[in-house]
């Protein structure tokens, strides 16, 4: 809470006076990401060193996951809490994944990792349930619920975000409330309900409302510019493009700067400028890392190519995120781009649906035949994703029956790709 945090500053800052505090120095830093009465906490100056310096001083004072995202330090802060992970399971096996799960799921998310984000949600789920902890459970929904969003599966993302926001709404918790009104925006967008998605996303810069949060906002521009123009408000798509390039110019972060030029090259469509902007979007040095946004912008930009009649060229685009989206599991955006493919003169085979009643794999056991395929031991990955190896040795019996073949050597052929996101709880 605002009150907690105000005084834990007290505290840093008697410990910094008192010569006590190794990192003094990031106390203005730390001051700006707690600063919620004024609302900048997607204004303060944070790298990976920082982050670093942060998670090996005192774990508690790491950044949220939004703020590391805007400044494309998701990989940094991802680090620090495994390495918290690893000094929480010597002493505190059961909430070790309960208190890291919550903040390392949707870093993963970003970086394409979903079905371990997925994993790790719904065990920290199950755990933050049975022990009572609200706050992490409803951290690990809005995790469960984005990814539901990203598949396609608008029902569960709804019943996920709902729960969340019955808790974040009268404890204040914007952030919560913010992240679920996002959540809700995409799933909106995805499935081609432009108007509705549009009018979550405003929530998020609405002054005075429960969602209103500038960090997620900052998140949701590139959403809000799509909605936008898809509904014929240019104006918010603008406004939109103005807030990344602003941020691109502040930060230097290379997904900004891909999102604001993916944006101008849509709101400049008609003009020969475009290309290059969509070029440089995809060329930005950073925004493979981020898989999902990256293939999104090979989608737009092969979209425009086929309105220019450059086939061809399109072809390679779109084929190039339709097996991004397949490898991820994104059905909307991958149905999107096969429509697109097929305008595109791609003669496409659509696979047949897998027949009535076969089994396939829980994110869990996808999770451990993976860890399987590599080699480890029922023991060593028993450890690494905090079960028993008795668990462990029935889900690797499980996967073995379900893909079909005699010994666990034999799942390093296997094609372990992912499948949809569990039901809510």
């Amino acid at each position: 809470s605002a009150d907690r945090q105000a005084e834990a500053l007290r505290v840093l800052e008697r410990l910094a006076t008192d010569g006590d505090l190794p990192e003094a120095a990031l106390l203005p830093a730390l001051k700006q990401w707690w600063d919620t009465e004024r609302e900048t906490s997607a204004a303060a100056p944070l790298t990976g060193e920082a982050v670093a310096r942060l998670g090996a001083a005192s774990w508690p004072l790491l950044p949220p996951a939004p703020l590391a995202v805007a400044w494309g330090e998701e990989a940094a802060l991802a680090d620090a809490h495994r390495a918290r992970l690893g000094e929480l399971r010597a002493t505190d096996v059961t909430g070790a994944l309960v208190r890291t799960a919550p903040h390392t799921a949707p870093l993963a998310i970003v970086r394409g990792h979903w079905a371990r984000a997925t994993a790790d949600a719904t065990e920290a789920l199950r755990v933050a349930e049975e022990t009572g902890a609200d706050h992490a459970a409803a951290q690990c929904r809005l995790s469960l619920a984005w990814l539901a969003a990203l598949r396609g599966d608008a029902s569960t993302a709804a019943v996920l975000t709902d729960r969340a926001v019955e808790r974040a709404v009268p404890r204040g918790a914007r952030d919560l409330t913010a992240a679920a009104y996002w959540i809700r925006g995409q799933a909106a967008l995805f499935a081609g309900r432009d108007a509705e998605a549009l009018q979550w996303l405003h929530r998020l810069t609405e002054p005075g409302h429960d969602a209103a949060h500038p960090t997620l906002a900052l998140l949701a521009a590139p959403d809000t510019a799509e909605a936008a123009l898809r509904t014929g408000a240019r104006a918010d798509a603008r406004a939109a493009l103005r807030t990344l390039r602003a941020w691109a110019e502040r930060t230097g972060a290379d997904w900004a700067r891909a999102a604001a030029d993916r944006t101008a090259a849509l709101l400049t469509a008609d003009r020969g400028d475009a290309e290059a902007l969509f070029r440089r979007a995809l060329d930005a040095s950073e925004a493979a890392r981020r898989p999902f946004d990256h293939a999104r912008t090979r989608l737009l930009y092969g979209t425009w190519l086929c309105r220019a009649r450059r086939r061809t060229d399109a072809r390679a685009q779109l084929a190039d995120a339709a097996d991004t989206f397949r490898r991820l599991g994104a059905a909307p955006l991958l149905e999107r781009t096969l429509a697109a493919q097929e305008r595109a003169g791609e003669r496409m085979h659509r696979p047949d649906p897998a027949p009535p009643g076969e089994p396939a794999l829980t994110p869990r056991e996808r999770h451990v035949a993976r860890l399987a395929a590599e080699g480890l031991t029922d023991r060593e990955i028993a450890a690494q994703l905090l079960l028993s190896p008795r668990t462990v040795h029935r889900h690797v019996a499980d996967v073995l029956a379900k893909t079909g073949v005699a010994a666990r050597a034999e799942l390093a052929r296997v094609d372990l790709d992912e499948g949809p996101a569990p039901k809510p709880r």
